[in-house]
């Protein structure tokens, strides 16, 4: 609610209009909660798996060229060297095939059928590869972290399980790095991008622009149209985010397209809504963490969304992609409706 108070008292910038936030998370949300019934939430997430397996039949399609400008009169924004069906940015649709694969991992483990069994195995596999095959680099993070968290959190009384998911998430980044161009090329292009920022300062590259967004935290701080305890307005920070990182590191070529694009969900709420506002951000994803919600699979599907936006807020900025923003809505409100109705349960009993 903090940032859609300061969507309406800042005026709108040049560069992106942060009313979005309502559109897409806020609204979202109200009309989801209002209007989702028990039943069907697992139809919903169903859909939702269904709707990536759509996709990634579009993307490897896209790979193997069978598709290319368009798909049944929608826009193909990818190519077969980053086949990303719809998406604008390979970031978005990386933490989506990420948090697809997290989530069919417990569907497997659950589902008594051995048909569907090999079918979900099958459908897991591909989605690694397809991974893998783009060059979201933030969607191999979040797989990665979540998954480890994911491990410790369901089998921290079983050492043998944990090691056996090291192993397997081993075994898949190597293959990756040695099969999947995309993957070895980014992950090199990264380790050089560190070298270049630690010892010659040179900050115009990918990983090098996502550190700038803590160097110049100092810099907002200091800058006078900030406010330690609401910062700078949801509507505004953009434009002098991009007016420091000018001023600090230059007006190259990467610089001057960033439009005050932070890569980090913390920093970016920080500056934006400063200390209050990031206060009340990390209070309500703890609670969203914390809410009761009795479905196992329902609680599964909850951490994993959780993890997956928790990790990729450090590449990217939740409230900046609509496409993040509307996933974000859609699983928040079924945290909010399950948790509520447990509650109501209690309750009545």
């Amino acid at each position: 609610m903090l940032i859609a108070f300061s969507t309406f008292i800042t005026p709108t910038t040049t560069y992106y209009n942060y009313d979005n936030f309502i559109k897409y998370f806020l609204l979202p949300i109200l009309i989801i909660t209002t209007s989702i019934k028990t039943e069907y939430i697992k139809y919903f997430i169903t859909a939702f798996l269904g709707g990536m397996f759509v996709n990634e039949l579009i993307s490897y399609g896209i790979y193997f060229e069978f598709i290319k400008d368009n798909f049944l009169g929608f826009s193909i924004y990818g190519n077969k060297y980053n086949p990303v069906p719809f998406l604008t940015s390979h970031i978005e649709y990386t933490q989506f095939l990420s948090l697809s694969i997290v989530m069919s991992l417990f569907t497997i483990f659950k589902v008594k059928h051995n048909i569907l069994k090999v079918v979900l195995v099958i459908f897991l596999i591909t989605m690694i590869t397809n991974l893998f095959l783009t060059t979201g680099r933030t969607g191999q993070f979040t797989l990665l972290m979540t998954s480890l968290f994911l491990l410790i959190v369901y089998f921290k009384n079983n050492i043998k399980y944990i090691l056996y998911g090291l192993i397997t998430l081993v075994f898949i980044f190597v293959l990756a790095f040695n099969f999947s161009t995309n993957t070895n090329k980014r992950l090199k292009q990264g380790y050089t991008d560190i070298e270049n920022f630690i010892n010659k300062k040179n900050y115009n590259t990918s990983l090098g622009i996502r550190m700038t967004s803590y160097l110049i935290i100092p810099d907002i701080i200091k800058n006078e149209n900030f406010n330690l305890l609401y910062g700078f307005g949801y509507c505004a920070v953009d434009n002098i985010i991009q007016e420091i990182h000018i001023e600090k590191f230059g007006d190259e070529k990467t610089f001057a397209k960033t439009y005050g694009h932070l890569h980090n969900t913390y920093i970016s709420i920080f500056a934006g809504l400063g200390l209050i506002g990031l206060s009340l951000f990390f209070i309500i994803w703890y609670y969203l963490f914390k809410l009761k919600i009795e479905d196992d699979y329902l609680n599964y599907i909850r951490y994993t969304f959780l993890l997956v936006i928790t990790f990729g807020g450090f590449s990217s900025e939740l409230f900046w992609q609509r496409e993040i923003m509307l996933l974000s809505a859609m699983f928040i409100s079924i945290i909010i409706y399950v948790s509520s109705k447990n509650n109501k349960e209690q309750i009545n009993g």
